[in-house]
């Protein structure tokens, strides 16, 4: 399974600021429940960096100014994926480097999405539960469905 295939999900969960935007377009950001990572993108839309919720607190424990520009506060080296990549396989690059939220970008590093982990998991879990079906059926000789 290809993660296109979430598409719907991670479109709901995209959010892109400039780099010049203040943080505290990023704190307006992160009331929606849906949003855990937000994308950076610099005028030609190119991703550039994220801003995570821990990034924000740090920045304002730290007294950071709300009106400090994102580019400041932004985590620039960041691991990335393409909706054409294979789900499973990015889900165990998460779960390996521990990241709730992968940015999704397009061949230009245009921001198209953001995976969450969870989303991740309830997908493969489900295709793992149609295949056990289809095998069970197979085996019943009732056939595939």
């Amino acid at each position: 399974m290809l993660i296109t295939a979430l598409a719907e999900m991670t479109r709901a969960r995209l959010r892109v600021l400039r780099e010049q935007s203040p943080v505290r377009t990023a704190a307006d950001a992160f009331a929606d429940q849906r949003v855990g990572l937000i994308i950076v993108a610099d005028e030609g839309e190119a991703a550039r960096g994220v801003i995570s919720k821990s990034d924000l607190v740090r920045h304002l424990a730290g007294n950071g100014r709300v009106d400090a520009p994102l580019v400041e506060v932004m985590t620039r080296h960041v691991v990335f994926a393409a909706p054409s990549d294979d789900l499973h396989a990015t889900w165990q690059l998460m779960v390996r480097r521990q990241l709730q939220n992968l940015p999704l970008i397009d061949a230009g590093r245009r921001p198209v999405g953001v995976l969450d982990v969870r989303d991740a998991l309830e997908a493969i879990l489900m295709q793992e539960e149609r295949q056990e079906d289809q095998l069970i059926n197979y085996i019943a000789g009732t056939g595939y469905r």
